[in-house]
Order: structure tokens, then sequence, then C-alpha cells
């Protein structure tokens, strides 16, 4: 049965698995290469952090320092931000406080007098919109807590992402003090949770793991399991501190990561970047940090710690809330370690781009087939000076309409933004609307993000 690539949704390269991989030699016909990849690699790009800040302490309930634990996210036309932060230095009360900041670009943050006293400790919280949930409940809430029993993770809900109202039994009995992540996946209609795994076991002893569950109830989930270890690869005495999960947005089936990597012999923290297509298997596609620690005199000498969430700040342009810091993890504890207040700075990268399939020169691909819905197809590239990216479309069993081979693309070079590729100057695909089809792309000197099938 051919794959389907739902209108408006895009393929984003996280690995091969859209590709055909074709046979240097063919089982059947003649003895020669078939549909066989060639001259591309699939490349991982770091985002930009930017020198500003864009939330610093403000506030009394603040002072003390603001975490790197924040969601973000638009909502029918603002951002929303939730972030934890801790009250003024000698007050007595460490307890994380969950604030609100909100933003009409992403960039510029205020916070709104909401007159609400926070309802207790709500350290590594997350809050996700959930629109298939009962209007009073439409905003979702994790975060950590701790009873007579033990840790849990606790839960809350809300209608307008304001007033909360807690969920007065457990959803999971579970070690997860960091910020936990949520949210239900509309691409299989259940949630998905990403926790902090601490094994105390022959596995990854003593080690920070992350963990996963999934769970049709958002109020009763069932214990995690490893998602994502470090390996041999990594030094001894390495962490992953953090998840940083979020769905890939606008993709049909992939998840971006950006956990935090805590090497503690080092005791600083670097975020990296994983990738998924269903969100409970995933790999690393470069080991080199996505967002490392700086030199002494740089304002992340200690590294960077990410938020959960993507949002757009510019036509083609994505940022992620992310925190630089100073002081290293355990240098924080000793006195004087907190003069530091913390704060959220943007990490800024193209849109779609973490990922890419790249040719140095010239290669080309084929993809799987699959069943062509819309009429048009849009493509997110880049080329250098001289290259081009050129698509033929096949269609499996049958001869393909003239008109619509490699030979007949009108390319497209430079930057390319969801631009749409031309046949001899048409665009309209409606005569191969229904088939089973192929994409042969060909791509000289570019690289190619992500794909999409459009309606006019």
């Amino acid at each position: 049965m051919p794959l389907r690539l739902a209108v408006g949704k895009k393929h984003v390269f996280t690995d091969w698995s859209f590709v055909e991989p074709g046979y240097g030699v063919s089982w059947s016909g003649a003895p020669q290469p078939s549909m066989m990849p060639n001259g591309v690699k699939i490349v991982t790009f770091r985002p930009t952090l930017q020198p500003e800040p864009v939330v610093v302490s403000e506030k009394p309930w603040e002072d003390h320092f603001i975490n790197g634990y924040a969601t973000f996210f638009e909502d029918e036309g603002r951002m929303r931000l939730y972030y934890e932060a801790f009250a003024e230095y000698g007050s007595g009360d460490f307890s994380a406080r969950l604030c609100y900041a909100e933003s009409e670009d992403g960039i510029h943050w205020v916070r709104p007098e909401l007159d609400i006293l926070p309802f207790g400790d709500e350290h590594g919280a997350h809050v996700h919109k959930d629109p298939t949930a009962p209007p009073d409940e439409r905003y979702r809430m994790v975060h950590s807590g701790n009873d007579e029993k033990g840790a849990f993770v606790a839960g809350a809900v809300s209608p307008d992402g304001i007033h909360w109202t807690p969920i007065e039994e457990p959803l999971l009995r579970w070690a997860s003090d960091t910020q936990t992540v949520v949210f239900r996946d509309e691409a299989c209609g259940h949630y998905k949770g990403y926790f902090r795994g601490w094994p105390q076991g022959n596995l990854w002893h003593g080690r920070r793991t992350v963990d996963h569950a999934v769970s049709d109830d958002f109020r009763s989930w069932p214990d995690p399991s490893f998602c994502m270890v470090t390996d041999a690869n990594d030094p001894p005495g390495t962490d992953i501190y953090t998840n940083g999960v979020t769905p890939w947005p606008g993709a049909q089936d992939a998840y971006l990561a950006f956990p935090c990597f805590y090497p503690r012999t080092a005791d600083t923290m670097e975020t990296h970047l994983w990738v998924s297509r269903d969100g409970a298997v995933w790999h690393r596609p470069s080991r080199e940090p996505l967002l490392g620690s700086g030199t002494p005199e740089t304002n992340h000498f200690a590294g960077v710690v990410a938020g959960q969430g993507i949002i757009q700040t510019a036509p083609g342009e994505w940022s992620m809330l992310v925190q630089p810091k100073v002081l290293t993890h355990n240098e924080t504890h000793y006195e004087g370690g907190w003069w530091n207040k913390g704060g959220l700075w943007r990490a800024t990268i193209r849109e779609d781009g973490f990922m890419a399939v790249e040719a140095d020169g010239r290669g080309e691909l084929w993809t799987l087939p699959f069943t062509l819905e819309g009429n048009r197809l849009e493509l997110n590239a880049w080329t250098h000076f001289g290259g081009e990216i050129r698509v033929g479309l096949i269609v499996e069993g049958e001869d393909t309409p003239a008109g619509f081979g490699v030979e007949d693309c009108d390319g497209v070079s430079g930057n390319a933004l969801w631009t749409s590729l031309t046949w001899r100057g048409n665009r309209d695909l409606s005569a191969l609307r229904g088939k089973t089809v192929r994409l042969h792309w060909e791509i000289t000197r570019g690289r190619l993000y992500a794909f999409r099938m459009a309606q006019c």
C-alpha cells in the first residue's frame, strides 16, 4: 500500500525513511543501479544564540532566579510563555513559581498583572493546550510534587491558561525532578509524556535518562521506559538532564528533542539535538552539541539549557527560548552562587533548518511511492551560487504524463521558502491527483530542508 503525505503536512529529513534505498545491481532487468540515491547526505545545523535576553528578572517573585524550564507556544495569534522563577534571595522560600508572560512577536514579552497567587511549588512545570479537552480543561499542566509517599508527577487544568485547578490525585508516581513534558499528539490521538529517569539498577546506574510513556487519559499514566540514554561513545560520567521534546511544527511524522547533557566532569550543561519519527524511538543525528558551552568571557561559559517549544518570530525564522549559564551546575549551590539571576534568550534558526538533505556537487534521490494529494508541490530549500534543485514525478505502473519529468522542471535556485515547483511554467498537478507517484529529486550545490503537497 502506498504511503500518504497529507496536504499541508511537511516531510522533513530526520532520516532516510521516505527515501528509496535502491539497488546497486537490480534483481531483474538490466544489471545496473536502480533508483539508488547518490551524492547526497543528511546534515544538521545549529541555531544562533542571540546576544540580548528577552526575559530578565523584574518582579519580586523572580528576583532570586529565572530558570531555563520554560514552555512557549503560539495560541490564537499571541505567544504564551510559562516559566519557572524563584522568590527574593533570603526570603527562606525556595519554592518554584510558575510565571506567565505573553507576546505579539515572540521577542518582546510583557507580564500582565494577574493578581493571582500560586497554588504551590510548581517545579519543572510544562503547559500544553488540548483542543480536544472539555472547555474547562482546555489547558493542562504537569509539574513535580512530593508527599509522605514520595515524589510524583502532579497535574492541573485551566479553561484559559491563567486560572488553574489542581488535580487531587498524582498523575504518576515517578521522581521526575526536572521539566516534565506532556502533550496530546494529534497524529495518533493520545498523550505522550517525557519524564526524567534515574535508574539505580545495572542499566545506566545512577545516570539520568529520558523516559517515555503513552496514555489515552491525561490523569492516568503507566510507568515510563527508556527512550533516550547515553552510550559507549559518551564519557562515562554523562547524564541526560532534561528532554525538551516537541512535535516538529507542521510535519506529518517528526519530533524534535533538545535534551540537556550534563557531563559531570566539566559540571556544564549542553543542549543536543535528537529526532524521532514516532516519539518513541529516537536517534542523535550529530554528536556535537547543538548549543554548547562557551569561552570564559561569554554569557554561556557553563552551557545552555533549552526550554520546550518552537515559535515563529519572523517569516522563515524559528526561535527557541534558552538559558545561557555563566555558573556551572554545582557552582550555583555554593555561597554567592545565585548572583546570576538567569533569564531567557532566543536561539534562532531557519524554518525547518535543523536538518536537510545536501549535495555538495550534484546528487539525486527518489522517494518511496505515495498517493498524491493536492495539486502543487512546494519546497523549503537553499542553493549556493550556480546551484539548482529540480524534481520529476514518476507514476507507478503507468506512463507519466508528458511534461512532469526532471528535464521539464524549471528548477529552483537561491533561497526558497515554500516556493511552488513548476514544469515548463505549469505548477498544476491535478492530472496526477490520486495516483501513486514517486518524486525524483536532483540537487546541485544545495540543501532541501522540506517539501509538502499543497492545494490551490
